[in-house]
């Protein structure tokens, strides 16, 4: 007994003398060293990348993952990172240098890549542990929280703001002094698809660790953003300072001149714009815009739109495809869909003064993308059974419907012309099962949308 509370006085005073600097240190001393790793400049890196799907379900194992095999090495002088991507048998190599990125998908010339992938960049290289170790002996106040507790076990808690943008909080686990997690709130203005989350919290969780040569550091990076997983990084092999080819970065003054002139240079969203409207039946509308499909249906004297189109912040952007149906008003949006580049603009319907109907699914994204933008949740109007949108000939029904991946989604119903939609829907199955919940509706199916196709007409 003595010895046990001799042992707690102990590390009570060693913890009361401790800092955010000694906090630090002690996990760079762990991971090799501050000369060790203030040495590595270059570094290639064997990963698999598991991407998940942003779903808010509270069941786990939701997330129906992708598996990208890719090559990562960086060169931290420049700052340069060529990452050669795997997909089945397709390989593209992105080299983003400073402030310019390029792509080469076909093995000829490199073309320039969205400022996203610059942005990436420079997070990616902020979140890499042993980066991360240094971030916080740079940073100018680098300062001690008091301790948290995850999953039952003691952590320091360190705050800073690194590479000078970046406010963020580290946790080192009390006992092995490693870190287990960083946190900081982030936006990404230029990615399509993280754009609509706005400023957005962002968790880096670091375990499995390992030794490669002098270097210690864990080799599973599990990333969550707007609090749900986002991906998983699973360092494979490491190799610190090996010697890369003399092209490996090299982006020359005429393709550095073509990025700067080129469109890449802007938001992915406000640059890839192709937009085609065209009329499936006088009542339906089918709209192409990102290579996303969305449509209009006939209600009444207006126009319900299918999707809150595809531009998150882009206001200008987002009235351009509310306007592009022509001089016939767009009367409400169905924001049905629970994937979020889809629901992006919805602001713009709601600053308009439209009636936004949502899907229980898709609610929950809309409140978080409310939350990253700072804005009160206002204008969304839930679908419950029985609801009809509409009047006269021209008339939509909407019913909420549980889909195998989308449970609490919603599907839209024209009794003239007997479209079904269904704007979760990207199997056959989602398509079989929205169909017999019509017909238990009485609705007489003639023709299909999902995300997949606007419209589709189906046998009986």
């Amino acid at each position: 007994m003595c010895s046990v509370l001799l042992h707690a006085k102990t590390s009570w005073a060693q913890s009361a003398a401790e800092t955010a600097d000694s906090v630090a240190k002690r996990a760079i001393a762990l991971m090799g060293g501050e000369t060790t790793l203030r040495g590595v400049e270059r570094v290639a890196y064997q990963m698999v990348t598991q991407w998940q799907r942003t779903t808010f379900r509270a069941v786990p194992y939701t997330d129906q993952p992708s598996y990208e095999p890719h090559t990562d090495v960086r060169d931290y002088t420049l700052p340069a990172w060529r990452n050669t991507r795997e997909f089945g048998r397709s390989r593209i190599i992105n080299i983003i240098r400073d402030s310019i990125a390029l792509t080469n998908n076909t093995g000829k010339e490199f073309q320039p890549l969205s400022v996203a992938y610059v942005d990436e960049r420079r997070e990616l290289f902020l979140y890499t542990p042993d980066r991360l170790m240094l971030a916080l002996r740079d940073a100018p106040d680098l300062a001690l929280g008091a301790d948290t507790v995850i999953g039952a076990e003691s952590h320091r808690r360190v705050t800073a703001t690194l590479a000078g943008r970046f406010k963020s909080t580290v946790f080192f686990h009390r006992g092995t002094g490693l870190p287990t997690m960083l946190r900081f709130r982030a936006g990404h203005p230029n990615d399509f698809g993280l754009v609509a989350w706005g400023v957005m919290p962002v968790e880096v969780w670091y375990s499995g660790w390992r030794t490669f040569g002098a270097v210690n550091m864990p080799v599973q990076w599990d990333i969550l953003r707007v609090g749900v997983p986002y991906k998983r990084m699973t360092v494979q092999r490491a190799e610190f300072n090996p010697s890369f080819a003399a092209d490996s970065f090299a982006v020359s003054s005429e393709q550095r001149a073509m990025y700067l002139s080129s469109s890449a240079t802007k938001p992915m969203h406000e640059t890839v714009i192709r937009r085609d409207v065209k009329m499936a039946t006088p009542e339906l509308a089918m709209i192409t815009a990102f290579g996303i499909q969305a449509g209009a249906a006939k209600i009444g004297a207006g126009w319900l739109m299918l999707g809150a189109a595809s531009t998150p912040f882009s206001y200008e952007y987002g009235q351009r495809l509310l306007d592009s149906l022509g001089a016939t008003p767009v009367t409400a949006v169905l924001a049905g869909t629970s994937v979020t580049a889809t629901n992006g603009g919805v602001f713009t319907a709601i600053d308009r003064g439209l009636p936004v109907y949502v899907s229980q699914a898709s609610e929950k994204a809309l409140r978080r993308i409310f939350e990253g933008a700072g804005r009160p949740v206002r204008g969304l109007t839930r679908v419950k059974p029985g609801m009809t949108l509409g009047d006269g000939e021209f008339r939509v029904r909407l019913e909420p419907v549980d889909l195998p991946n989308v449970p609490g989604s919603v599907m839209a119903f024209s009794p003239r012309t007997g479209w079904l939609y269904v704007p979760d829907g990207t199997t056959a199955l989602d398509v079989m099962v929205a169909r017999e919940r019509a017909r238990s509706l009485g609705w007489s199916v003639k023709a299909v949308g999902t995300a997949v196709a606007i419209y589709q007409p189906v046998t009986p």
